[in-house]
């Protein structure tokens, strides 16, 4: 690992962890401390936040090559809903400008601007590029490119939409974490050539463990709302207790009290699902290093970080065939299902279950992590900077 000190890179971020909520891109976080391995990276995020009295408050850490300045505003409310999204679009605009141009003072002109997620941080390239001329990349990780997304992109107004598509042509890179992702956005919204970079693992968290649970363990990690799909995994975990299969599910997230009810509607909570809240992401990793395999069912996806997690740790993972997951799930080590049929899912978990010994764990452990650890892929965008600057 060889970090190039002279070369700056300014990123910004349209989600990031903040004190509000602290896995709110966290993925976005990962790829940037993959890429400080290898140079100066600054990133700014401006969030609004009406839980406060102050107008601006700001969040400055520096830990080696990676500065994280996220910026916190609040809105003045008329009550006119129009309005109100001006006001807060005008002070987002103006707390963007007034950190970027501080940077540039402070810092030079970085050697290229990098985007993640196009709306809303993508304006603030734009006007970087307009002003002094610096390129942009951009990083996508939105499934609201796919049709069947809740929220889509086809849902938002015209304003939204050719303000995203604006900047995502006048992009130097456009850099999906998925294939799908790339092809989705060139095929329904706009023709545009991608790189895939994909995103990346924290392997000194995720890592194999040659353990197993004495009861066969699924782990399925997520917030448990519409586009997970957690309903299904229940309906599927019953009728595979129904074949007399000693098995359990840890649900690990949030407990929605509908989840609980369809659970002890079921006859399985407590016996087959386990519920547990979200934990810290260190505590995931354990989690799932306890665990035999993996289960992911979501209605629509892009690349989702807790398949490559998974993998990391050596577990196998059974997934819906949605998005950018097909890329990345094989007959060695998982199964595909059909989204939405949860007697298909059943059937995967009872195959997984009797074939278990057909997986070879650790190598599904090791060839995740030579394809998803920092070095790799901080190395990847390394490369894209690189073409820019030469």
């Amino acid at each position: 690992m060889n970090a190039d000190h002279g070369q700056k890179i300014l990123w910004l971020a349209s989600w990031y962890p903040n004190r509000r909520d602290r896995t709110d891109g966290d993925f976005i976080q990962r790829h940037a401390r993959a890429v400080a391995r290898f140079c100066m990276v600054h990133v700014i995020s401006v969030l609004k936040n009406d839980d406060t009295a102050v107008p601006v408050e700001e969040e400055m850490k520096v830990e080696g090559n990676l500065t994280e300045q996220i910026i916190y505003y609040t809105s003045p409310k008329t009550g006119i809903r129009l309005l109100d999204r001006f006001l807060s679009q005008r002070i987002y605009r103006e707390c963007c400008r007034k950190a970027i141009a501080a940077y540039i003072e402070k810092n030079g002109k970085p050697g290229c601007v990098h985007v993640h997620v196009a709306m809303k941080a993508g304006l603030a390239a734009l006007w970087i590029k307009n002003k002094w001329d610096i390129p942009f990349v951009i990083t996508e990780h939105w499934t609201g490119y796919y049709r069947q997304a809740v929220p889509s992109i086809f849902n938002f107004n015209w304003l939204f939409r050719y303000l995203n598509k604006k900047i995502l042509k006048e992009a130097r890179y456009f850099l999906p974490v998925s294939k799908d992702l790339g092809e989705t956005v060139k095929r329904e919204f706009a023709a545009i050539p991608y790189h895939v970079i994909p995103n990346t693992v924290d392997t000194d968290l995720f890592y194999f463990k040659p353990w197993q649970p004495v009861k066969f363990r699924f782990i399925h990690v997520s917030y448990m709302n519409h586009q997970k799909n957690p309903e299904d995994i229940i309906k599927a975990s019953a009728l595979l207790m129904q074949k007399g299969y000693d098995f359990e599910v840890l649900m690990l997230g949030n407990k929605p009290q509908k989840l609980l009810d369809l659970a002890i509607e079921s006859g399985l909570h407590d016996k087959v699902l386990i519920f547990k809240e979200a934990v810290p992401y260190a505590e995931v990793a354990r989690h799932m290093q306890d665990s035999s395999a993996f289960i992911l069912f979501s209605w629509f996806e892009n690349l989702p970080c807790v398949i490559l997690e998974a993998f990391c740790c050596g577990l196998p993972v059974i997934s819906s065939q949605v998005g950018g997951i097909a890329e990345v799930v094989e007959d060695k080590n998982g199964i595909l299902v059909e989204s939405g049929q949860p007697e298909q899912l059943a059937i995967a978990m009872q195959k997984l279950i009797d074939n278990y010994s057909s997986y070879n764990r650790k190598v599904i452990a090791g060839e995740a992590a030579s394809k998803f650890n920092y070095d790799i892929v901080g190395n990847q965008f390394l490369e894209v900077y690189n073409k820019i600057k030469g």
